[in-house]
This record gives structure tokens, C-alpha cells and sequence, in this order.
């Protein structure tokens, strides 16, 4: 009988809470800082890690995570600065702090080895901490792994620059309106709800600089020649339709990874988990019971 499962809003309400140390650094802030981390847990099983991207939070695994919580015990977590974990001073979203905050909350909620899937700045955040701590990773899924590129809207790309702290204030409901249709393939699936849910944890100054913090330090060249020295073997899907994040990018990283799986799925863009949920649990199911076999 198939399991019925609470939908997700974006909400404190929903979940719970753990609370992980974060080390500080030199100067401002020398001493460690505890930082409370909202997750959500749901089904039994294996676990299985949802990682998000940066301005998102649980919500985006809405479609996904009950089809996952089918076969796992499915752990999504808002990352630290996002939805509604803290947004603490001494992080400078780092792929090595990130991967390490991901760890750490691994250990407050007792998960000693875990599956993990991640989207885009997630999936390679997801990536680069299964090649730091190889023994808290089983398979991993990453969906679109990547950061800002050229096709993304130059209002987003700004933030990366010498005034991306005067941009990060300009960001209004308009813009979400204006530029979460371009993340999908079918923009009737970004509804005014949708919006709504997105901007509900962006919409401070708090929020915005670790949105800012986030893409300036969000170094994927340095992430991806760690993770090519490793020769780990992850499973890559990618949607045809993307037009943040070109399906041609996949070329690049087969010979990059040879040692990875690589799939796409048709008539989806960039956040391809809540247009397609129901494909993206079945490849992501197929690849982790049969180790890739058949994926």
C-alpha cells in the first residue's frame, strides 16, 4: 500500500530542528558559533539526503521527497543561511565550510553513512563532501551540479561582483516572479504560490547576503578538479530543456568523470526535480539498489 505523506510548505512548523558548530574564523569571528539547522525527515530505510541549492530551502523537494520516502529515509535539510536554518556571521559559504556544515549535521541527527542527492550549487556541494568524507557517502546522485552561468539573468550574476552588496538589496518579489519561470521548462508549473513559498525565506537583508555569499564564494573549478583527482563514480542527470545550465555541459563533464553515470531526462529544465519528480525517483531508485547497473 502506498504511504501517504504530509505536504511540504515552507514552514518551521514542519520537521525540526538540530543545532551543529560552526568553527568561526580569524579575526571577526575567532570563536565557534552554534548555528540551528531546520530538516525534515520522512519515510524508513536507507537514509537518503536531499541537499538543496542556494536560495532554496526544503520546499523545493516538495514533488520528490515523498516518491524517495517510497523506499528511504529521506533527510532534507535547509542548508545553513537558507530557509529556515540560521543565517550565522562566521560563514563564508566556502565549498569546504559547506561540505563541512553538511557533515556535521549528519552527525547531530546520528547518520553515520548516507545516499545523498543534490541540485545544482547542492549537487556540487553534495559531490565535493562525499571526496572530503568518503566514509559518509554511499551513492551519489547530483542533479544539474553547478553554479552561475552566462544564460542566467544578470541581476543573479551581479552578486558575484565588486557591488553584488548593493544588488543583493535590489531583489524584490517582482524579480522571483519575473525569473523562477526561466528555472523550469514548463513556466505554468512556477504559480503564484510557488513564488510565494521561494520568496517567504529570501525576503530580508540576512537572507539576501547569504544568497550573495553563496555565489561569490561558490568556487567550482577548485570543487571540480578535487572531485576529478578522487575518480569517484556519481550519477549526473541533466534536463534536455535547461536553458540555465546547457544539456552540452554534460560533454564536458564525461571527460572530466569517466568514472560517473550520466543520464538526461526530456521536456524538463533546470529544476528538473519539481517538474519531473516521479522520473527523477525512479532513476535515482534504479541507480542506488542496482549500483548503476541499470541506470
Amino acid at each position: 500500500m502506498k504511504q501517504q505523506f504530509r505536504p511540504i510548505v515552507n514552514s518551521d512548523l514542519i520537521g525540526d530542528f538540530i543545532t551543529i558548530e560552526l568553527p568561526g574564523f580569524p579575526g571577526a569571528h575567532p570563536k565557534p558559533e552554534p548555528c540551528r539547522v531546520h530538516y525534515l525527515t520522512m519515510g524508513s530505510g536507507e537514509p537518503l539526503l536531499l541537499v538543496h541549492s542556494a536560495a532554496q530551502s526544503i520546499y523545493t523537494w516538495r514533488e520528490l521527497m515523498p516518491l524517495l520516502a517510497e523506499n528511504y529515509c529521506v533527510i532534507a535539510i535547509d542548508l545553513p543561511g537558507f530557509g529556515f536554518s540560521d543565517r550565522p556571521l562566521s560563514l563564508n559559504y566556502s565549498m569546504d565550510e559547506t561540505a563541512d556544515a553538511i557533515v556535521k549535521c549528519l552527525d547531530a541527527l546520528g547518520v553515520k553513512k548516507t545516499h545523498a542527492l543534490g541540485v545544482t550549487m547542492g549537487a556540487l556541494y553534495t559531490m565535493y563532501a562525499a571526496v572530503k568524507h568518503p566514509d559518509r557517502f554511499m551513492k551519489v546522485i547530483a542533479l544539474t551540479p553547478g553554479g552561475i552561468t552566462d544564460r542566467m539573468p544578470k541581476k543573479i550574476r551581479r552578486l558575484e561582483g565588486p557591488f553584488g552588496a548593493f544588488w543583493r538589496e535590489m531583489y524584490t518579489k517582482k524579480d522571483f516572479e519575473k525569473y523562477l519561470p526561466l528555472f523550469y521548462y514548463d513556466g505554468t508549473v512556477c504559480t503564484e504560490t510557488v513564488v510565494d513559498q521561494y520568496y517567504k525565506t529570501c525576503d530580508d537583508h540576512a537572507s539576501r547576503q547569504a544568497i550573495m555569499y553563496a555565489i561569490r564564494n561558490f568556487d567550482e573549478d577548485y570543487a571540480l578538479d578535487t572531485i576529478k583527482k578522487a575518480g569517484r563514480e556519481f550519477f549526473i542527470i541533466w534536463g534536455d530543456e535547461d536553458r540555465l545550465q546547457p544539456i552540452g555541459r554534460i560533454f564536458e563533464l564525461r571527460e572530466m568523470l569517466p568514472a560517473s553515470m550520466f543520464h538526461s531526462i526530456r521536456n524538463t529544465g533546470h529544476w528538473m526535480h519539481e517538474e519531473k519528480a516521479a522520473q527523477i525517483a525512479e532513476a535515482a531508485d534504479r541507480y542506488i539498489r542496482y549500483r548503476g547497473e541499470e541506470a
